[in-house]
């Protein structure tokens, strides 16, 4: 039967191991990450600005002959609420026109912070190279730590 005693320097340097593992992982899943946001970024500017907002404008534009739609039957069926319909139709077409201001304000700003992303692009992945050679370093040392902590077994 093989005994060796309790080793706490071994099992120190086996969880600084695992740490600086998790580390290194971390640091290149951020590596991939920032990867993804650039190709995401640079597919967004590469497309044109009326394709991207295409959506918006066949929405806003479908929703608008609906309501001038409905605002022409409404004035068909009961003439004598003119007013009210008019301004039902009014508050109708201001709200889906303000829907659709948002939206493409919300596009305009995507694609300027895909030019912002894609401007500090260096920045970016030098900082994330940096952890993962930080990581790597750290992670072969506490490995080598491992490694000389362990005690020989006794025969």
């Amino acid at each position: 039967m093989h005994t060796t005693s309790y080793n706490p320097a071994h099992d120190r340097a086996q969880l600084l191991a695992r740490r600086h593992e998790r580390d290194l992982h971390w640091a290149k899943e951020r590596r991939r990450q920032h990867e993804r946001e650039t190709a995401e970024a640079r597919a967004l500017l590469a497309a044109h600005p009326l394709a991207v907002a295409r959506t918006t404008l066949w929405t806003s534009g479908v929703l608008l002959a609906l309501v001038a739609g409905a605002w022409g039957l409404a004035l068909a069926a009961a003439p004598a609420w003119m007013a009210l319909v008019d301004a039902a139709a009014a508050v109708l077409a201001c709200a889906v026109l303000v829907g659709a201001a948002v939206s493409l304000g919300r596009l305009r700003a995507r694609r300027a912070a895909a030019r912002a992303l894609l401007h500090a692009r260096e920045v970016r992945l030098s900082h994330t190279q940096y952890h993962i050679h930080e990581s790597v370093h750290s992670f072969i040392d506490a490995r080598v730590d491992v490694v000389n902590t362990r005690q020989p077994v006794s025969a």
